[in-house]
């Protein structure tokens, strides 16, 4: 499946659709603005130029987003950051085949596979706040709707949304209920 954005200016959902679309739409809507785009699936803010015509900006956002560093392995995704571990671990981690940043991939690739339930809970919370903070942060309702998120409370989550663009709210209330239906499988199990 192709991946979904939304495309949102001045609090409003003004596109969805792929990256290509989006930005199709926007340049039809409005060439001189410049909307800030969320990946659907994980709230995930896409930052590119929207400078030039709908190829120049399709291929900018490509490139932004494929290689968005010359360090390391750009081709590849591959980000140096810096890591901080205790001498133990260090010992470790230089006796795994490969070396330390082999292991370490290995160990991040094992723990995202055999992600608990509560973990992925707690992942998706954190991308609906974070996307809710970008442009609703300063907005009557915020604090009570995080709050209502990390408590899964529907009541208040809705109360405090309840004066938000209405496309908005529902595509917050949508991801707040597939946080819920999360939850609701955790109780039953």
């Amino acid at each position: 499946m192709n991946t979904q954005y939304l495309a949102i200016y001045h609090k409003e959902i003004i596109s969805r659709g792929s990256l290509e679309d989006i930005i199709h739409q926007v340049k039809v809507f409005n060439s001189n603005i410049e909307p800030m785009v969320f990946e659907v699936e994980t709230c995930r803010r896409i930052d590119f130029s929207w400078y030039g015509d709908g190829a120049t900006v399709l291929a900018n956002a490509s490139t932004d987003n494929s290689q968005s560093s010359k360090r390391g392995r750009p081709k590849l995704g591959v980000k140096a950051k810096e890591v901080t571990l205790l001498p133990r671990h260090w010992e470790w981690l230089s006796t795994q085949k490969g070396g330390a940043s082999s292991a370490l991939r290995r160990l991040v690739d094992e723990a995202q596979k055999n992600a608990s339930t509560e973990d992925v809970i707690c992942g998706k919370q954190q991308q609906l706040d974070k996307f809710m903070l970008a442009f609703l942060g300063d907005d009557p309702g915020f604090e009570e709707a995080s709050r209502a998120l990390y408590r899964n409370s529907k009541v208040s989550f809705e109360a405090a949304i309840k004066s938000w663009p209405a496309d908005i709210k529902d595509f917050v209330m949508s991801k707040f209920m597939e946080i819920s239906d999360l939850h609701s499988g955790v109780m039953s199990a």
